[in-house]
């Protein structure tokens, strides 16, 4: 049981996730994740884990400083976890790049291509790209599309859909132990990451580290600051985006009201100079009558 109620501060946010992952208490839990998301041995991982630096070398003066949010290397792998709060363009091209980074790493270390170590990145999305696709997981390699082949390259790319998570948890009632693991990442509600550590004996070490955490004051402040930010931006474009609907909506109403009448005025006046040509008005004069040009009346009467 936790012993005082304390407004919790979920792992979809970046501090939280890499301050309980990389946590001696979290440890068990973090060889565990990994080893149900891609088939590892957890005993291995848990024996041989060692929380690497994160930040990527830089290469030019021009080049921006790139932090991945936790890397963790094993005998034969490299593990580079990502916790993706929100989606953006360029998010994943950011994300292949932390791998391209790490692979580079490995060869300025002295390995050879061929002594590589596997490179592994797990993302963990708070958000639903790939719907209506229920699956909790989604594993992408690099593979032949016509027979399947693998290509060989040693990266493997896995994305954890934490909304589909917490639907197949609270909604589906789901008996899987994975769903269950993962589900703490995005509790935000202590009575239910109280129940959690109740049913799960491996989480309490988790839901206690993040509890303690979410007692900081300062982390708190920051979270909430941010929280409130975001809100505030999301309603400000939604605002915008109202609007613009409804100014492109009025604009393209009148557009088409000023198109549809002068479609029927035109309508309207060929259909008098058909008229006048079944009784045989010269050209000239009809043109006169209505405004068309004579080569429209002659247009129209190769018509009629």
């Amino acid at each position: 049981m936790i012993e005082e109620k304390v407004k919790i501060i979920p792992m979809t946010y970046d501090k939280m996730f890499k301050s309980v992952l990389t946590s001696k208490e979290a440890r068990g839990y973090l060889a565990s994740i990994i080893s149900d998301i891609t088939g590892l041995p957890k005993n291995k991982i848990e024996k041989d884990m060692i929380i690497k630096n994160s930040e990527h070398s830089i290469n030019s003066i021009s080049e921006k400083k790139k932090i991945s949010d936790l890397v963790v290397e094993i005998k034969d792998s490299v593990i580079n976890l990502e916790m993706n709060k929100y989606y953006y363009d360029g998010l994943i091209d950011r994300n292949h790049e932390y791998i391209a980074k790490i692979r580079e790493s490995l060869v300025k270390e002295g390995e050879t291509y061929s002594e590589l170590k596997k490179i592994i990145q797990i993302n963990f999305d708070n958000y639903n790209k790939y719907k209506p696709d229920d699956r909790v997981i989604i594993k992408f390699e690099m593979r032949d599309k016509e027979k399947g082949v693998e290509e060989g390259v040693g990266i493997e790319s896995y994305h954890v859909i934490l909304p589909n998570v917490k639907e197949k948890y609270y909604n589906e009632d789901n008996k899987d132990e994975l769903v269950g693991k993962l589900v703490i990442m995005v509790e935000e509600r202590y009575e239910e990451l109280e129940k959690l550590i109740e049913k799960y004996t491996e989480l309490r070490p988790v839901g206690k580290k993040m509890v303690e955490i979410s007692r900081d004051e300062e982390l708190q402040g920051i979270y909430d600051a941010e929280e409130h930010a975001r809100k505030v931006r999301n309603s400000i474009m939604a605002t915008e985006l109202k609007k613009n609907f409804f100014e492109g909506l009025n604009k393209g109403m009148k557009k088409g009201i000023k198109e549809g009448i002068k479609e029927g005025r035109k309508e309207g006046i060929n259909s008098t100079a058909s008229k006048m040509l079944k009784k045989d008005m010269e050209v000239d004069l009809i043109s006169e009558l209505t405004g068309l040009s004579i080569a429209e009346i002659i247009k129209l009467k190769e018509s009629n």
